[in-house]
């Protein structure tokens, strides 16, 4: 995997690997969807904004650098990426439709959406990762605090989630 170089300071990655079933479309895309948040995420402090896109056939869809997933499993591939880089990084997945600068810039951990629940793919990741076998997401992120998030840290998996928001 080539990381164009390894960059200090705040690194936004945002999670597109694929289509949605439930949703009946490609996630990458709602309001906005990758575009808008490497917007957002630039606006909140990052200077290097990555898109894991899942498949390399995928690549083209997106502006940003992009980066096919390494791993059966996406806690593995996440792994991988963080492993190549320094500095703090900021997750966020595409279907993070109410995500704007604000929300991204006030995360200190994991955020803990409306429902109570910790959004682990939306952690900002101080680097380097400490070492965690799991090919869970929610492990590779447990010792971070959880951090206040609210609506904004909600993501959408259904139109009418989509349509609730």
């Amino acid at each position: 995997m080539d990381l164009k170089g390894s960059i200090d300071g705040l690194t936004g990655i945002i999670l597109a690997g694929g289509t949605s079933q439930r949703m009946g479309e490609d996630k990458a895309f709602l309001r906005g969807g990758v575009a808008r948040l490497a917007d957002e995420l630039r606006k909140a402090g990052c200077i290097r904004v990555i898109v894991m896109c899942g498949a390399k056939e995928r690549i083209e869809l997106f502006d940003e650098e992009c980066i096919i997933d390494s791993h059966d499993d996406l806690a593995s591939s996440i792994k991988t990426v963080l492993n190549g880089l320094k500095g703090e990084v900021q997750l966020v997945p595409c279907d993070a439709v109410l995500a704007d600068s604000s929300f991204l810039s006030s995360i200190t951990g994991v955020p803990i959406d409306e429902h109570g629940e910790r959004q682990h793919l939306m952690a900002r990741i101080a680097l380097p990762l400490p070492e965690i076998d799991s090919k869970k997401v929610s492990d590779l992120f447990d010792y971070l605090p959880s951090c206040e998030g609210g609506i904004k840290a909600s993501n959408v998996n259904t139109p009418d989630e989509l349509k609730g928001i």
